[in-house]
């Protein structure tokens, strides 16, 4: 088994998060905030909610489009190591978002947000 249906086998949890290629930038930015927020996490881009790979096109321009995200969308800006790895469905991009060491991060809208189980909260 390789790495990528390792981590689609385990399923959404408090590190890892599947999300469609079509996801908004302020999608991506909360997800993002949330994990550094954190303990850091997984972002699968081009699996989606029920663990289907559907791929991204261009993977290119999507590191390029996401990294714009990460410095634009974010304060402070992250840096996560972003790979693409090949599956039948398709090229899916993981976004390893490390733990923060400038926290609290938050999105462009002035949110701070959380990690709690699979899902995002925003911190009060």
């Amino acid at each position: 088994m390789n790495e990528l249906e390792d981590l689609i086998e385990q399923g959404e949890n408090s590190a890892i998060e599947f999300t469609s290629a079509q996801v908004r930038p302020e999608s991506l930015a909360r997800e993002m905030v949330a994990f550094s927020n954190h303990l850091g996490g997984i972002i699968l881009l081009g699996v989606e909610d029920d663990g289907k790979v559907t791929g991204v096109d261009n993977p290119k321009a999507k590191e390029e489009w996401v990294s714009n995200i990460c410095r634009h969308n974010i304060t402070p800006s992250i840096n996560p190591a972003l790979s693409t790895v090949e599956s039948a469905g398709g090229t899916v991009l993981l976004i390893r978002v490390p733990k923060g060491l400038d926290k609290p991060y938050q999105t462009i809208d002035g949110k701070f947000w959380i990690r709690v189980g699979s899902t995002n909260r925003q911190a009060t």
